[in-house]
């Protein structure tokens, strides 16, 4: 008997178990009473953990893709200086920037879910037993998850910095 995620609880059980008994023809039924709650506990736990690990680990991820961006705008500065001067607007001048960053960012998304799903796949391969707990909606929800984070981070990044060389004066581009 597979019980789903939403009735794993001490109370839950019971209740299941106290149905189940009243079937006519099912003699005992019985599970491993506290199991439930410790499991839950646990995972609590874990899931704790992980999320501040997730969090410090985008919180890095986030600082380097600002930094490369910062150092591959700082190249182009020149450039950006050149178009303000034959009157580019900012929008005009930011637009392939952004674009750029964008493509980037969904190209990174894209690896980030190859990966996972590679990942899942060798999970699968060593440990057939791990087929019953996976979730295809809920994979798909991460993998677009991933996809729009990896857009998000490359546009705000690149925007935040080409907007710095926009205001930039002549002097201090130097």
């Amino acid at each position: 008997l597979k019980v789903r995620e939403e009735f794993f609880s001490e109370a839950q059980l019971a209740a299941i178990q106290k149905d189940l008994q009243a079937i006519r023809g099912v003699r005992d039924v019985d599970y491993v009473r506290d199991l439930a709650d410790e499991v839950n506990r646990n995972f609590t736990k874990i899931y704790l953990v992980l999320s501040v690990f997730v969090v410090l680990l985008l919180l890095i991820i986030v600082v380097l893709v600002n930094n490369t961006i910062k150092l591959s705008l700082y190249s182009q500065r020149f450039l950006i200086r050149s178009m303000q001067l034959v009157g580019a607007t900012h929008g005009f001048i930011r637009k392939p920037f952004l674009t750029k960053g964008a493509v980037q960012g969904l190209f990174s998304g894209l690896i980030a879910c190859g990966l996972l799903f590679g990942l899942l796949q060798l999970a699968n391969a060593n440990l057939p037993e791990l087929r019953a707990l996976q979730d295809t909606e809920k994979f798909l929800f991460l993998s677009g998850a991933l996809l729009v984070l990896g857009v998000l981070i490359g546009v705000l990044s690149t925007f935040q910095s080409v907007e710095r060389y926009l205001k930039l004066s002549l002097d201090e581009l130097y």
